[in-house]
């Protein structure tokens, strides 16, 4: 489960996906592009591969394989 923070209300947001995009339940601020953290222990989480790469080659398999 990942969590991140909202500068506009101060108010947490959680999530178990780290993909797509991220807005704020409360003000609907987009947080994408902050930081993940551990929802439990609140520790900062590195997330080392780009999203776009992983979602492009999806995309592209499924397109590949739905025009035969």
């Amino acid at each position: 489960m990942y969590r991140k923070n909202c500068d506009r209300c101060k108010r947490p947001s959680f999530s178990s996906s780290e993909i797509g995009k991220w807005y704020c339940p409360i003000c609907n601020h987009d947080l994408t592009d902050y930081p993940f953290f551990n929802a439990i222990t609140f520790e900062r989480i590195n997330v080392r591969y780009p999203f776009e790469k992983v979602i492009n080659t999806y995309q592209t398999q499924y397109y590949y394989n739905k025009s035969k």
